[in-house]
């Protein structure tokens, strides 16, 4: 069984186009929890009435207070969570018929190779569109520059890969991640470190799920190709500052959490990584080298060098 997990608010626009989707799956051994973060518009009618027409399938939780966040909103979900296999989605996308199918194939090969004891994330492509469906690009791996192989931990601590409206994570995984603190960046980015420390990721190299693009979008895929995109990037001096700080912020976290039960090598690279702020330009150039915490393509290097 495979509990899909979804936090809704203000949606309405879209959230129907998304359920359908789930509901229209080619593997159908799941069922939906969604958490509704106390929508103002007519999403709570709109959810209710699935959860008329599918009781079987689809359960519906209101928050009586709001979590400020769709990280927290996700984060207070986990404990729902009682199946084998788990995913996350967002409300405003489009899943493609088989996306659990694909998913949970790539999941049942990483088992069969590390074993179901060992936690294990699954996450895949994405085709963007926008706001009306049209397509925007192929594969956000291309749009944004990304490599599914740099998905090791001194990778992860620098740059997240995993997109969360794509992911399956084992029951063992989620035993892992004790908390997701304040200081985790998205909870994607958290679980991916998690697995990444701990068990394996796996990668389909196919869009699952059409990613839409719109004004309200919390987090949204830009295109790292773009030279005005990543003109306007490099000169936003002090909001880059303030990302790689924060990934030192989150990597601290990680190891204040998980100290006693990482291995000798993920306690080098975690704390080479924090470390980083406390040298002058040259050593700290030399510990991205040394370490390989180097983002993916050639413009965010640079912007590594200029602003580390």
């Amino acid at each position: 069984m495979i509990t899909i997990l979804m936090g809704t608010y203000n949606g309405e626009k879209f959230i129907t186009e998304q359920i359908e989707s789930i509901l229209c799956q080619t593997e159908d051994n799941w069922k939906l929890i969604i958490q509704d973060d106390c929508s103002t518009d007519a999403m709570v009618s709109i959810l209710q009435s699935y959860v008329t027409n599918y009781p079987h399938k689809i359960t519906l939780i209101q928050r009586e207070f709001p979590s400020g966040s769709a990280k927290n909103n996700f984060i207070s979900m986990l404990k729902f969570a009682k199946s084998e296999y788990i995913m996350t989605c967002d409300q405003d996308d489009i899943w493609l018929p088989s996306k659990i199918e694909l998913t949970l194939k790539k999941m049942h090969e990483s088992e069969g190779y590390y074993g179901k004891d060992k936690p294990l994330l699954v996450h895949t492509d994405l085709k963007i569109v926008d706001e009306k469906l049209e397509v925007i690009a192929e594969s956000m791996f291309h749009y944004q520059s990304l490599d599914s192989k740099r998905d090791k931990f001194n990778n992860l601590l620098v740059q997240n890969i995993v997109t969360g409206c794509t992911i399956m994570f084992n029951r063992r995984l989620l035993e892992m991640v004790y908390s997701v603190p304040e200081e985790s960046i998205m909870h994607d980015w958290w679980f991916a470190l998690v697995a990444a420390a701990f068990g394996k990721i796996g990668f389909v190299n196919e869009p699952t799920i059409l990613y839409r693009q719109h004004s309200s979008n919390e987090v949204g895929a830009k295109n790292a190709n773009s030279i005005l995109y990543n003109i306007k990037r490099l000169s936003n001096k002090e909001q880059t500052k303030l990302t790689i700080q924060s990934t030192y912020n989150q990597a601290t976290s990680f190891l204040r959490l998980y100290e006693k039960e990482l291995t000798e090598e993920c306690l080098k690279i975690v704390n080479a990584y924090i470390s980083i702020p406390d040298y002058g330009k040259l050593k700290r150039i030399n510990i991205l080298s040394e370490s390989d915490f180097w983002k993916t393509g050639l413009m965010r290097k640079c912007g590594q060098i200029l602003l580390i």
